[in-house]
């Protein structure tokens, strides 16, 4: 989640290729629970155009592109900082993920090793 002048942002999976991209009241996402809250940089950008700013970055995040690995919530919360700031989340936040990409990628290589093999 991403919190940008007392909006909080977020993005999540459905089966739909509309906007995967959802706001809530700050620390009350449903199904969630908030843990530390971190300051990341401060945007020159208004509320009004940071709201412009999510409708066009919602093209880019539909609730079906999620994936678990390779597009999650974190992943759209350093983009947002990224693009809003200039300056990344931290490293640690999406380390699962990261660690899960390695594994899916080893995975891969381990099949088409076995598939070249037969």
């Amino acid at each position: 989640m991403v919190l940008v002048h007392g909006v909080e942002y977020g993005f999540g999976a459905h089966d739909h290729s509309t906007t995967g991209i959802f706001e809530v009241e700050p620390k009350q996402c449903p199904g969630f629970t908030f843990r530390k809250s971190i300051l990341i940089g401060r945007t020159d950008l208004d509320p009004e155009n940071v709201r412009v700013f999510m409708e066009k970055l919602a093209e880019e995040y539909s609730g079906n592109s999620y994936h678990l690995i390779t597009k999650n919530c974190n992943h759209f919360c350093n983009d947002v900082c990224v693009q809003l700031t200039r300056r990344s989340i931290p490293s640690w936040v999406n380390r699962l993920a990261r660690f899960g990409k390695k594994l899916e990628n080893r995975t891969f290589d381990f099949y088409s090793v076995l598939v070249k093999a037969h």
